[in-house]
């Protein structure tokens, strides 16, 4: 069939026209997520543009909770251009629910929502911030479980969400299976909330309701109650993780050189020229400190009654002339200064201390050692340091 030119001119025409949109929605279609806006100049059907400019409106507008609804509302329209063209867009949908505020209304948004897709970042954090007004924290950390497997990066984002649940004493039983770490994210999440004084207290309370953790959550724990001056919790998640009796000055008895929760076990120097650690015997602590060297090489914290204690020291250490350069020094804990500071003596030796400040309940117990520049180095062993009541 010879087409003639009038039609040919109308086919052509039509060719190009259709060759014209086909362009424009290609290259709207690729400008969606970074360019949503020239997305839907050049292609006004894009539902996806439009529903990816609702959400840079809404997210724009949000610095802190009481802008969620207002910045929302601001979006609607955009999400309801996106909705019409697109019934199916996820985060125009999250939009028009938080533009609902509280009430029915955006619960049976959400619903619609979610029958449609549970995997929206929007949406499930929709989800999530309604699980915590609820109080189902059982829920909540489902939801952010699911979040996080699909958007690790976002971690920072909704730790805070937890924090607020973990402050909450209710949460407690619901929230115990982080400390199983078995989401990669529930580390990461165990470390922050060690260092957040706010929920300290609670983390510990979970923990002691556990019969074994990981050692290492167990040291952050112990740092982050230190730090936010509950030694008393602090010393109770030590007796827990230690599965030992708690060292303290209340009775006769000899200190071992374990440090695996340090203060509470012992902290120990370890530089190349300033160094102690367990010799091969495993009952000597080895110590030496190079020429020009010196601070606190060993220390631990123990509790000790308001009557006084005594600390005997055994040691084997050399050059003799200087062994007075070896001292014990006692401080309550938090202080910077101490309240007793003695030197060793070359032989086995007891140091009474007796002046413990009434506010002292629990004290730092520091070996210090310095070698002066141009002297010998100090070094060999401690063979027995034990403490008991004066």
């Amino acid at each position: 069939m010879v087409l003639r030119p009038g039609r040919l001119i109308l086919v052509s025409v039509i060719a190009l026209v259709l060759a014209a949109l086909a362009f424009l929605q290609a290259s709207s279609s690729v400008l969606t997520r970074k360019q949503p806006a020239l997305a839907t100049q050049l292609f006004p059907l894009n539902g996806l543009a439009w529903e990816q400019m609702a959400s840079r409106e809404f997210m724009s507008g949000v610095t802190e909770e009481a802008d969620i609804v207002p910045s929302a509302q601001s979006a609607a329209d955009t999400a309801r251009r996106a909705f019409a063209l697109d019934p199916l867009a996820p985060k125009a949908f999250a939009v028009l629910a938080f533009a609902e505020g509280a009430g029915e209304t955006r619960q049976e948004v959400l619903g619609a929502a979610l029958e449609i897709n549970r995997r929206d970042l929007l949406l499930q954090g929709l989800v999530l911030e309604g699980e915590v007004a609820r109080k189902d924290y059982e829920g909540t950390l489902a939801t952010l479980s699911s979040i996080l497997r699909v958007h690790p990066e976002q971690k920072t984002n909704f730790f805070p969400v937890l924090m607020q649940a973990l402050a909450d004493d209710a949460a407690l039983p619901a929230l115990a299976g982080i400390l199983d770490r078995s989401e990669e994210w529930h580390d990461d999440f165990l470390g922050s909330a060690a260092r957040n004084p706010a929920v300290t207290a609670n983390l510990a309370t979970l923990r002691l309701s556990r019969g074994a953790v990981d050692p290492d959550i167990d040291r952050r724990l112990i740092e982050g109650l230190l730090a936010a001056g509950d030694v008393g919790k602090a010393r109770n998640i030590y007796v827990a993780a230690s599965n030992t009796a708690e060292t303290n000055a209340r009775t006769p008895s000899p200190i071992d050189w374990r440090k695996d929760f340090p203060p509470f076990d012992w902290k120990l120097a370890d530089e190349a020229g300033f160094r102690a650690q367990l010799a091969k015997n495993q009952t000597d602590l080895e110590l030496f400190v190079r020429g020009g060297q010196g601070g606190p090489i060993a220390e631990r914290l123990i509790a000790v009654p308001l009557s006084g204690f005594t600390v005997t020291v055994e040691h084997q250490l050399g050059p003799p002339e200087q062994v007075k350069d070896v001292r014990l020094q006692v401080r309550c804990f938090g202080d910077e200064e101490p309240f007793y500071d003695e030197p060793f003596r070359i032989r086995r030796h007891s140091f009474r201390i007796s002046n413990v400040p009434a506010r002292c309940d629990f004290v730092t117990l520091t070996i210090h050692a310095r070698a002066w520049t141009g002297r010998s180095a100090i070094r060999g062993t401690l063979s027995r340091l034990a403490i008991g009541p004066n």
